[in-house]
């Protein structure tokens, strides 16, 4: 991998990483712009495989959410970048989660959260709504609920 590739992934690493604990409020830090360019630019594979093994997603979980195929992801060399559509939802993923451990107050509690059937999901799990921005969307209004008390 050049130098260029490498501190570009590092980058991206970082941009995509959740941070395990609540210590870091959710928000703080990259701007909206910054993951507009990012989603723009594509996400190296590597990258959003690392953040798959953190948030214990398998290939075909990682792929749904990311509306492109299992052997799609595959073919992608680890430095290769992926289109904007799939970076952007690779982002929102990253984010997500990010937001969940601030509320939860660590990443494997909402991990498990994520994958619990819920009422206010219709008994479903969390993590089967993530296939349509919809689904990012109710689960962001839970999370809001839940930081401020409201339980339904």
């Amino acid at each position: 991998m050049k130098p260029h590739k490498n501190i570009e992934y590092q980058i991206q690493e970082q941009t995509l990483m959740v941070v395990q604990e609540a210590a870091v409020p959710y928000g703080a830090g990259r701007g909206y712009f910054e993951f507009i360019q990012l989603s723009r630019d594509g996400i190296i594979k590597k990258a959003l495989m690392n953040l798959s093994q953190q948030l214990s997603f398998s290939l075909s979980e990682v792929a749904r959410v990311l509306h492109i195929s299992e052997r799609t992801l595959q073919r992608y060399a680890d430095d290769e970048k992926l289109s904007a559509d799939t970076s952007e939802r690779a982002i929102l993923l990253s984010q997500l989660y990010q937001h969940g451990t601030f509320v939860f107050g660590d990443l494997e509690n909402f991990k498990e959260w994520m994958r619990t059937p819920l009422p206010a999901f219709n008994y479903q799990p969390p993590i089967s709504l993530l296939d349509t921005t919809f689904g990012f969307q109710l689960i962001e209004d839970e999370l809001g609920k839940i930081a401020h008390g409201i339980f339904a």
